[in-house]
């Protein structure tokens, strides 16, 4: 997603029901010292959040993206019913968000 989109509205959007294609009738934001979590009727979808925090860097978009293919990579292996996929938070052509 392109840097121009503001923090603030992307977590606008993760927290409305409407954005889900599964039919969210409710979305509980749960923020953690690295990302927000937003946990649906059905999932739970994290959105790292661009910031340095000591030796963790994810300021750039592709360090976010990383973190969360290794996220998925390694929790997998424990928790693969959980860790189902990345989801990209893109900008459609109307200047609105999507999900994949």
């Amino acid at each position: 997603m392109e840097p121009s989109v503001p923090l603030a509205a992307k977590l606008a959007f993760l927290a409305d029901p409407r954005s889900y294609p599964e039919g969210a009738t409710r979305v509980e934001v749960v923020r953690t010292h690295l990302s927000c979590v937003f946990l649906t009727d059905r999932h739970a979808y994290k959105l790292k959040r661009p910031l340095r925090r000591g030796e963790v860097d994810l300021t750039a978009l592709e360090a976010r993206r990383r973190a969360c293919l290794e996220e998925l990579r390694l929790n997998r292996r424990l928790a693969g019913a959980v860790y189902q996929a990345v989801v990209p938070l893109r900008r459609r052509p109307d200047g609105g968000l999507a999900l994949g």
